[in-house]
């Protein structure tokens, strides 16, 4: 059975949001920032920004494909599964919208272009560490909340 619209919307908004939040606090306490209203604005754009890589990759054919080769006959998206699929999406997606928000916030800051990549390679390792930790609490709470966790076959709708 394939999740309804609504059940794929909420498990969106879920996760995203709360992955958004994470990584624009976690970027901001690295680099000595206030939270100000320049916060809300990253937020909102790192949130279209992961709806749109969200609709680009297929999360849900590559976490089937390691759940089908690695564990076979089991849900990707229970525990301990879970771990290695956690790896898998943060490495993805915190690897993409470290490279699209750190271009987008040195943009809006108007600093020096040539210190990107170093802005990127810092924080790569902590965004990395803190996108592991929300993946671990957010994506089994959104499938929980959205009610993907009961599909038959998984979240997948295999």
């Amino acid at each position: 059975m394939k999740p309804a619209p609504k059940m794929i919307i909420a498990q969106n908004l879920i996760f995203n949001l709360p992955f958004v939040l994470v990584m624009v606090a976690v970027t901001n306490l690295i680099n000595g920032q206030s939270f100000g209203p320049e916060t809300l604005g990253m937020v909102v754009i790192g949130f279209v920004v992961m709806e749109l890589l969200g609709m680009i990759i297929p999360v849900k054919k590559i976490a089937g494909f390691l759940g089908d080769k690695l564990f076979p006959g089991k849900n990707p998206m229970a525990f301990p599964q879970l771990f290695l699929v956690a790896v898998v999406m943060t490495l993805i997606f915190t690897s993409l919208m470290t490279l699209i928000m750190t271009f987008i916030g040195m943009k809006m800051e108007g600093a020096l272009m040539n210190m990107y990549w170093g802005a990127v390679m810092y924080s790569f390792p902590r965004l990395c560490v803190a996108s592991y930790c929300s993946v671990l609490v957010f994506l089994p709470l959104s499938m929980k909340l959205s009610g993907m966790d009961k599909l038959e076959g998984g979240p997948a709708g295999k």
